[in-house]
């Protein structure tokens, strides 16, 4: 059986490296859809996710409730995720090479065109909507704990998984209809 969170950090923060990284794999898929959610780019994940765990170990004597571990580590990753929007709005390098995937005006056969066209559909949705369908599907995670690392109510994550399930669903039905997505 897995140990609680607090447990676990309590133990790191004893140095034992092993239980931090219990928290690490307990964790880690989360953070990549919340990195993920922040800069919509594959590239950049591994490395955001890395830091966001870097940034958690050496901070982790200031987390004063050890149970909330979770949502902690989650707030670090939509701020290192911040930083790197800030960072790649600055940059002003023009980048020769990789050209953009081409927007699927119509339905396509293929499963890549369907991830594409997935992908670009995610990012039509806002920030907490994405991370509501990545955190209640992808991670799997019920609402109780849903609610905790969104940081809202139970009617709240109620509220905002029906509105990102809406809007997903709308935008299946004009990729099903060969329509551009909006």
């Amino acid at each position: 059986m897995a140990e609680a969170d607090a447990t676990l950090v309590q133990k790191s923060l004893n140095g034992d490296k092993q239980a931090f990284g219990e928290l690490y794999d307990k964790y880690a898929a989360l953070i990549r859809a919340v990195c993920f959610n922040s800069t919509n780019e594959y590239v950049a994940v591994q490395d955001l996710t890395q830091e966001v765990f870097l940034r958690a170990y050496s901070k982790l004597d200031l987390l004063q409730e050890t149970e909330r571990f979770g949502p902690w580590i989650v707030s670090i990753a939509k701020n290192v995720g911040r930083e790197f929007r800030r960072g790649k709005a600055r940059d002003r390098h023009v980048y020769v090479g990789l050209q953009p995937p081409d927007e699927p005006g119509v339905k396509g056969d293929n499963m890549a065109d369907m991830q594409q066209w997935l992908t670009m559909a995610m990012e039509k949705l806002g920030d907490d909507e994405r991370l509501v369908l990545q955190v209640h599907y992808l991670k799997g995670k019920d609402a109780e704990e849903g609610k905790k690392i969104l940081k809202v109510s139970r009617s709240s994550y109620y509220r905002l998984l029906e509105r990102a399930k809406k809007r997903i669903g709308k935008l299946i039905e004009q990729y099903e209809n060969g329509r551009e997505v909006k």
